[in-house]
């Protein structure tokens, strides 16, 4: 059921046409910005305390409420033709993400433990990811043919569809045998997670090298576009180009678990991370048609780190604060998102290739500090 909740959740045509559904509807690109703020400020306010309540209560609730807030937001941006409207639907939005980070994983890792079957979470967890992956594409290449011919709105209109049964399916999730607790949240319990992190050096690390790497490549995922203009890929190549760099991502996502034979998480996510740096420092310093390769191998690259650190993460954390901790992560993710973002901007202001540069800069400084404490680590 999760399989097929993940699959309507990523199946969302109106995303292909989303900037010129909103241009239409009269928001500005400063407005689109502001907007973007507000989800951002709304989800690193309610990663942790969401997180908290998933571990207090059923998980698979949060996942309801949290979904059907995406598919309210959906319905809320259909209706509106201001920006106050699409302020509100943002917001929605940004609380449904907030309730639902954390309780996805917890819920699928303690159905896993409860049938045995925990060793299979890597696996589990890239499949699903796959799954997301692959109804993202038909999503875009359907949406983008669909806006040729119709409306925008009919996009928008599917796009709900797709949501409400991705909720309905929600309501067939089963939780996993645990304890649960009435007791009221305290200011202890929100920084439960970040306790845990602090405490336990190796996922301090591992958890330092996953933040840093997802956060650089959300820049990718971003900005690539402007980068192929600016490196006179033909528009009509603009298509391919995005389908490319997510489906490159599923050979990652599928042998993750299968790397683990040869070495350590961490020790994978230490030269994905270096891949990922030296691969900004190149996209900056020689931009050019071979920068796109690049990025496809970045992208490939990328799709090996969570399900990694997802298994580290949740093989070590305790039940009671597992949601709790990972939406910790997320805070921290969102977080790294917004410092990249300030160092992008500046040096977007002299070119996007220097903001490409001064990421991979950044990374690659983290990696060589994260090195060294990692060898005195295996040294003492």
């Amino acid at each position: 059921m999760l399989g097929w909740m993940r699959w309507f959740d990523a199946l969302i045509p109106a995303y292909t046409i989303e900037r010129l559904f909103w241009e239409s509807r009269t928001i500005t690109i400063q407005e689109v910005v502001y907007l973007e703020m507000l989800y951002a400020v709304l989800v690193v306010l309610l990663e942790v305390p969401t997180g908290v309540l998933a571990d207090r209560f059923e998980r698979r609730r949060l996942m309801q409420i949290g979904v059907g807030l995406e598919c309210l937001s959906f319905i809320v941006l259909l209706l509106s033709f201001s920006f106050v409207g699409f302020a509100v639907a943002i917001a929605l939005s940004g609380i449904g993400a907030a309730f639902r980070s954390g309780a996805e994983n917890a819920l699928l890792y303690e159905t896993l433990e409860q049938d045995g079957k925990a060793g299979t979470f890597e696996r589990t967890i890239g499949r699903l990811n796959v799954i997301g992956i692959v109804a993202a594409v038909l999503a875009a290449i359907s949406g983008s043919l669909l806006a040729t011919r119709f409306p925008f709105e009919l996009n928008y209109v599917l796009s709900i569809v797709s949501l409400f049964i991705a909720t309905a399916c929600s309501f067939g999730l089963v939780e996993p045998r645990r304890v649960v607790s009435d007791e009221r949240l305290t200011w202890a319990d929100i920084g439960s997670g970040f306790r845990f992190i602090r405490q336990h050096r190796r996922v301090f690390i591992v958890t330092s090298l996953f933040v840093v790497t997802i956060s650089a490549f959300n820049f990718i995922d971003e900005f690539w576009q402007l980068y192929a203009r600016d490196v006179e890929l033909p528009i009509y190549w603009f298509g391919t180009m995005s389908t490319i760099l997510l489906l490159i991502q599923i050979p990652g996502q599928l042998v993750a678990p299968m790397l683990l034979r040869f070495a350590t998480a961490e020790c994978w996510l230490r030269w994905i991370g270096w891949g990922i740096g030296v691969g900004f420092v190149v996209l900056g310093l020689y931009p050019g048609p071979i920068g796109l390769v690049i990025m496809v191998g970045m992208a490939c690259l990328i799709g090996i780190v969570e399900p990694l650190y997802l298994g580290v993460l949740h093989h070590r954390v305790p039940s009671g604060i597992r949601a709790t901790t990972e939406s910790s992560v997320s805070m921290l993710l969102h977080g790294g998102i917004i410092l990249f973002g300030l160092l992008f901007a500046a040096g977007a202001g002299m070119t996007l290739f220097a903001a490409f540069l001064f990421i991979g800069i950044i990374v690659c400084l983290h990696q060589a500090i994260v090195t060294v404490i990692a060898r005195r680590e295996d040294a003492s």
